[in-house]
């Protein structure tokens, strides 16, 4: 289980560096034209590239999201549990649950990706090739989907998700 955590955990840094250079270079691509437009000059395209650095930059911190466990969840009635075991079977049923919406994002980003790949789909003004960007949505979306499907199987076994087992530290 260790090997697992292990793998996901590096997939997980190294998609978080590609998150974070496409955060990067969409911040410079801002202020780049803010200060272009400033002296009159504009770049053509630079809202279709800030379009294409968004789909890296949002579907790779999804995966990095949860990882981390620092995605969005209710657990206002999970936490009044005071079982662990019937805790962590609600919270691992429902991650799994709502890991099949995932799934169906996942499958449609791929059928979509693979669609608009045959089309040489392009950037509108500059051209460039779209296929790239939708083929790194639908790898991050699949990343998460296995992520929340092995926290979910962690969970229903029994194992403590990291969280929950730093706010057991914390309080002690």
């Amino acid at each position: 289980m260790q090997l697992v955590d292990r793998i996901l955990r590096r997939i997980c840094e190294a998609a978080g560096i590609i998150g974070v250079l496409a955060i990067f270079s969409l911040m410079l691509l801002t202020v780049v034209t803010v200060v272009f437009r400033a002296m009159h000059i504009a770049f053509p395209g630079t809202y279709a590239i800030a379009e294409l650095l968004l789909i890296p930059a949002v579907s790779i911190s999804l995966a990095y999201a949860a990882m981390q466990h620092e995605h969005t969840r209710a657990v206002l009635f999970v936490d009044l549990i005071k079982n662990d075991r019937l805790r962590r079977g609600i919270h691992g049923t429902v991650l799994l649950l709502g890991s099949l919406f995932w799934v169906v994002v996942a499958w449609a980003t791929i059928r979509e990706a693979i669609r608009r790949g045959a089309q040489n789909e392009l950037s509108p003004i500059i051209n460039i090739p779209v296929a790239p960007f939708r083929w790194s949505m639908a790898a991050a979306v699949a990343l998460l989907c296995v992520i929340l499907v092995w926290q979910g199987y962690k969970l229903l076994r029994g194992i403590p998700a990291e969280d929950e087992q730093h706010n057991l530290d914390t309080s002690a």
